[in-house]
């Protein structure tokens, strides 16, 4: 099984932070692959930054090289898939949900806005 990942859902899993839920947890150890829109990284690199803990980042993306993920990128498809999308869900999220349709994956995000406009959510 694939699973496409949000951003806190991301870093919780590498960090093995208690924050992330048992089930997501499960689901993503589960995973055949775990795929990352560039959007989730973009995302936590302006968090990390902004609390100055770039060197999380670059660990972050050391873990990430493994063939486990695959890094989707923002694409003509992506765009368009997005486009399709309740315009009242911020656009990162958008992007991310975009991205689990493309693969018609689960998504792991404890989002609740995510939640209703995707019913494949996990956490």
């Amino acid at each position: 099984m694939e699973v496409v990942v949000d951003s806190h859902a991301l870093l919780w899993f590498v960090s093995n932070n208690q924050k992330l839920s048992e089930k997501a947890k499960r689901a993503l150890n589960k995973s055949s692959k775990i795929i990352v829109s560039t959007i989730v990284l973009l995302e936590l690199l302006y968090i990390l930054q902004k609390y100055g803990q770039e060197n999380k980042f670059n660990k972050l993306l050391d873990n990430l090289t493994s063939e486990k993920y695959l890094i989707y990128p923002v694409d003509y498809a992506l765009v368009k898939e997005c486009a399709k999308l309740d315009k009242n869900l911020e656009m990162h999220d958008r992007l991310i949900v975009a991205t689990a349709r493309i693969f018609n994956a689960p998504l792991v995000s404890k989002d609740q806005q995510v939640k209703r406009v995707f019913n494949k959510t996990i956490w």
